[in-house]
């Protein structure tokens, strides 16, 4: 069940106030259907409508709006209510099935809000509504103790103020924002970033004081200026890794004016944003990036982050590095993610997360491309997995504990941020894969080609390596078979 976010123009409508009863809703549409019969108001006749008084949520929901949507309220019936909902952001899931669909469908986009980044609005005089398909079946037709066949879209208001703001963590952030992005044509110097030998914070800063007297050098530069650092990564994407940062600034995008000597210009594309706009001093804006990736990105379901690239921007509003009253924008793109494809009509509740999923339980699915697909949520306890092709895959917080692997070819495979849980021994008597099992057995390599393998910053401690071939094999450059060999001269001293 997939859950869209959707802008919504105004909506105007003529309506009858009813009861929550079906029946009620029913006999309602009856007389509105009725008393617009031909009305020139009317704005379109293949949805029936169910506004639905979301302040009402707090308690119970006792009265609904039943009507249709009109251009104007000029010369409507006098026993017609006219209301009008404005302009603005809605969650909308379609519900398309039995009455047990229709309940899993409005359950799970209440999860939707509680468990992501948006918050409904249920303020007094806030509408969602139900906007219901008229054809092939036209439901109000249908006596409400008897229809099991449904087919409209739920529209839930989204409060404009977002939910994703911690204060207490991240004091720095005034605000965070989803925004449609365009093509930007970047100029200005560029420099490499080895986050080995040099710390980002203080190499930033000097680049930009070498940097902001030659952009006077720049032509046709876009108004209203705001000057730009773009960083450019390149794979594998991880934590602390080295990219390209070019210090500059937007030019209009039909200019022809050459280049400054020296400078590069790149064109950011024109993806969506979450724009995260920081105040304080130029020490904190490590906030930033935590909050972007440590805070809010786990805590939605909506947009898969692009990684290549992001770019922080200064206005008029950016008075200094060390000024706690500077203001500036960091946008990191992102793209939405595609709807969810159903592979059944079957459900199971998730027992750790309580997540609603697919039921594939016991199912075989053979000889299928999974080419590009995006896997998320998916419990495997116990599947099995043969003649696999996983080249180019991504795993990520993935639950590995207890499981076999057998006849992998693993070059170029990069193992990262790899944890051994934190219990001095294992609990298995819950259920697998729940907060409460934990595997701390030691992990098992038999009968494998590791040579070339690089291990880098890991944790080896009590690791034992028994009956395996050493040639070459290097520990902080020494090789191992001369320590080995020493140590067997000097009587394992």
């Amino acid at each position: 069940m997939n859950v869209e976010i959707v802008e919504r123009p105004a909506i105007k409508a003529a309506v009858l106030r009813v009861p929550r009863d079906g029946k009620l809703v029913r006999e309602a549409w009856a007389k509105v259907t009725a008393w617009l019969d031909g009305h020139p108001a009317v704005a379109e006749r293949q949805h029936g409508y169910v506004f639905i008084p979301e302040w009402q949520w707090a308690t119970e929901v006792t009265t609904l709006w039943v009507g249709m949507a009109v251009h104007h309220f000029g010369g409507l019936p006098a026993e017609l209510e006219a209301i009008t909902i404005p302009a603005k952001r809605f969650a909308k899931m379609t519900v398309q099935g039995d009455r047990t669909r229709m309940e899993a469908a409005y359950d799970a986009l209440f999860r939707w809000f509680a468990e992501g980044t948006y918050a409904r609005d249920t303020r007094e005089g806030s509408f969602g509504f139900e906007m219901n398909r008229l054809n092939p079946m036209n439901p109000f037709d249908i006596p409400a103790d008897e229809i099991d066949s449904f087919d409209f879209d739920i529209f839930a208001p989204i409060l404009s103020e977002s939910k994703l703001l911690a204060p207490d963590r991240y004091p720095g952030i005034m605000n965070v924002e989803v925004r449609k992005g365009r093509d930007r044509r970047i100029v200005g110097a560029e420099t490499f970033i080895d986050q080995k030998t040099t710390k980002a914070e203080r190499a930033i800063p000097a680049f930009w004081e070498g940097v902001m007297p030659r952009l006077r050098e720049i032509a046709d530069v876009k108004q209203p200026f705001a000057t730009i650092g773009l960083y450019r990564y390149d794979p594998p994407f991880g934590p602390h890794q080295d990219f390209r940062y070019v210090a500059g600034v937007e030019v209009e995008a039909e200019s022809k004016a050459p280049l400054p000597e020296g400078m590069t210009e790149v064109t950011v594309p024109a993806n969506d944003f979450v724009v995260v706009t920081y105040r304080g001093k130029a020490s904190g804006l490590g906030q930033v990036w935590d909050y972007f990736h440590g805070f809010w990105f786990p805590r939605q379901a909506e947009y898969d982050a692009v990684d290549d690239f992001e770019f922080e921007r200064h206005d008029e509003r950016y008075l200094g590095a060390d000024d706690e009253r500077s203001v500036f924008e960091m946008h990191f793109p992102v793209r939405r993610r595609a709807k969810d494809k159903r592979l059944t009509d079957k459900i199971v509740v998730d027992e750790k997360g309580g997540h609603v999923l697919q039921d594939l339980w016991g199912e075989s699915v053979r000889m299928a491309s999974f080419q590009n697909a995006d896997l998320h949520g998916i419990d495997m306890r116990s599947s099995r997995l043969r003649h696999v092709n996983f080249v180019g895959a991504e795993l990520e917080h993935i639950y590995f504990a207890g499981v076999h692997v057998d006849e992998i070819q693993m070059g170029g495979t990069v193992f990262e941020h790899i944890r051994r849980p934190e219990a001095s021994q294992s609990r298995l008597d819950e259920e697998p894969g729940t907060d409460g099992w934990v595997n701390v057995e030691p992990v098992v390599f038999r009968d494998c080609d590791l040579s070339t393998a690089r291990f880098e910053g890991c944790n080896l401690s009590d690791v034992n390596i028994s009956n395996c071939r050493l040639d070459g094999m290097t520990i902080d450059g020494i090789p191992v078979t001369a320590l080995l060999e020493h140590y067997s001269k000097s009587g394992g001293k």
